[in-house]
């Protein structure tokens, strides 16, 4: 029989997409080698797959093609043959197992796509199983652990000082060594921690309840020790049922080693899991067993458990409560793009009225816009028109919010604001003037930034009309957005389009509601579009100086 050639190293980028096996030679090189209808394994040259490998037999193990599946058969090898940690005869192979022969340990690949199928995500190493070898015998129950301390003088006996202590220096433990700081996930890992270190466990698991299904979310072994954890979905059912934990001797076996020798010896475990739950909602199953005995665990161990689940549970409620905090910050990060901070905050906090509600309110509507924008925009880069917009929306949305107004939207080269709902003032329309006299001292000071980098100043005029209007989300159902829209907006627009450079023209609403303070000049009745009458207008010069304002008259 010819030599086939040694298994190579994986290039960059390839992967072998039929039947295959990849994994660490003993000498420590990695390969991928393809599986024909049959692959012999061995230490001599006529093998299919060479290991040089002194712990591997000559003639070692075959990999033989059984229709659609693959079949790992040992041919007596004086070391043995193991999948996934057992030595196995003859076994046939699923996608991911991994073989040791030697110091080889080769992954086998299906080469087939994953099924289609409706079961819960799993994890490696965890296994939870519809049905076991034997029925779960459960040797105890136990409600949850309460937290609260007797005072002195209601402890009467020694055996519940015992208690009362064992609470204490579980909660001590476990607030030294768990923190809600990080993602959920570090706090699952932390809890199996703590529970490692309170009881002598081999294996821990905690798996989230989604929609009746099980998913692990972490795990952890002693000592960091490798092996498949099964756990039987009977187990889980009852504490889900009935938010107690419970304590178990069970034989779980995997139903490819029925025919391994000392399976039960191997399988039969004790076992504890309890409830972790926030606020009366359980949110997961922390899952701990023993391999080393039968009955290794026992109930004093259960009550520990239990003591580090209600610990658990009020970290995890900490974290949702620190995440909602989290979630709040982007809220208002988001909100406060267009909404002032105080509108921001009373929105997240649910002080303002149903917002979906369209209605019909007053409000005070402010159109700042950029005169010979459009040829600005010609002479200009894109670049040097796009930074020009930048500062100049950044210098008008600082004066807005100062003043509490809400950014309503940009349009094109012009801003929207508006004072009124979701959050009212009773002096909306004076601090709509206020805000549009500071907007042109921005400007002004854009400007002189502008002249001293060498570009051309800007021209803005502003408009600002007080009256009704609809106010409310407005839009599609993917997309949509709190504005005002009717007469008083668009009447506002228009004194925006009669404003020359620097000036702010305001109807006499606004005017007359903005009350005594201001430096206004009556012009003739303007024309507007739109509009069959003409609309009573004023200069606005100046303000009086107050507390949230420096302009003077």
């Amino acid at each position: 029989m010819s030599q086939a050639p040694a298994p190579f190293p994986p290039k960059p980028g390839s992967q072998l997409r039929g039947p295959h096996l990849t994994g660490r030679f003993a000498d420590g090189s990695l390969g991928e080698f393809p599986l024909g209808p049959k692959t012999s394994l061995g230490r001599h040259p006529s093998n299919t797959l060479r290991l040089v490998d002194r712990e591997v037999s000559k003639e070692h193990a075959i990999i033989e093609r059984v229709g659609r599946d693959f079949v790992l058969k040992d041919l007596g090898s004086s070391n043995g043959t193991f999948v996934n940690g057992r030595k196995v005869l003859e076994l046939k192979l699923r996608d991911g197992d991994e073989i040791a022969l030697g110091a080889s340990r080769l992954v086998f690949h299906s080469g087939e796509p994953p099924a289609a199928s409706n079961t819960a995500p799993t994890m490696p190493g965890v296994t939870v199983v519809a049905h076991s070898v034997s029925v779960p015998a459960f040797l105890a129950q136990m409600d949850a652990v309460p937290q609260n301390f007797r005072p002195a003088e209601q402890v009467t006996d020694t055996e519940a000082l015992r208690r009362d202590y064992e609470k204490l220096r579980i909660a001590h433990e476990f607030h030294r060594q768990v923190t809600v700081q990080g993602r959920q996930q570090d706090l699952f890992d932390q809890i199996l921690k703590v529970a490692f270190q309170l009881l002598a466990a081999d294996h821990g698991v905690i798996l989230k309840v989604a929609d009746g299904q099980f998913i692990p979310v972490a795990v952890q072994h002693r000592q960091g020790r490798q092996a498949n954890v099964m756990l039987s979905d009977t187990v889980l059912k009852r504490v889900v049922e009935t938010r107690k934990a419970v304590l178990t001797a069970d034989a779980i076996i995997d139903e490819r080693f029925s025919a391994a020798e000392s399976i039960v010896a191997q399988g039969i475990r004790s076992a504890m899991a309890v409830p972790l739950m926030v606020n009366e909602k359980l949110q997961a199953v922390l899952f701990l067993d023993s391999r080393q005995q039968i009955n290794a665990f026992s109930e004093k161990d259960l009550a520990i458990l239990s003591g580090i689940a209600a610990q658990a549970g009020i970290a995890l409620e900490n974290a949702a409560l620190a995440e909602q905090i989290r979630a709040e910050a982007v809220t208002r990060a988001e909100l406060s793009r267009f909404l002032s901070k105080a509108v921001a905050d009373a929105v997240i906090n649910g002080g303002t009225e149903d917002l979906r509600q369209s209605r019909l309110a007053e409000v005070s509507c402010l159109f700042a816009d950029i005169r010979g924008f459009t040829t600005l925009a010609e002479n200009d880069s894109p670049q040097e028109v796009v930074s020009m917009l930048n500062a100049f929306f950044t210098a008008m949305a600082d004066v807005v919010f100062r003043y509490e107004g809400n950014l309503d939207k940009f349009i094109g080269d012009c801003v929207m604001a508006v004072w009124g709902p979701p959050s009212s003032h009773p002096d909306d329309p004076g601090r709509a003037l206020r805000a549009a006299l500071e907007m042109q001292d921005a400007v002004t000071e854009l400007n002189r930034q502008r002249v001293l980098a060498g570009k051309r100043p800007i021209e803005v005029g502003i408009g600002v009309n007080t009256g009704q209007a609809v106010v409310g989300y407005m839009g599609s159902a993917e997309r949509h957005e709190f504005t005002a829209i009717g007469d008083t907006v668009n009447t506002a627009s228009r004194l925006c389009g009669l404003a020359k450079s620097g000036e702010v023209l305001a109807s006499e609403m606004t005017v007359r509601k903005a009350g005594p303070g201001f430096d206004v000049e009556a012009l003739p009745v303007l024309q507007v579009k739109g509009k069959e009458k003409g609309v009573q207008t004023y200069r606005v010069h100046g303000a009086e100086l107050t507390t949230s304002t420096s302009r003077r008259a």
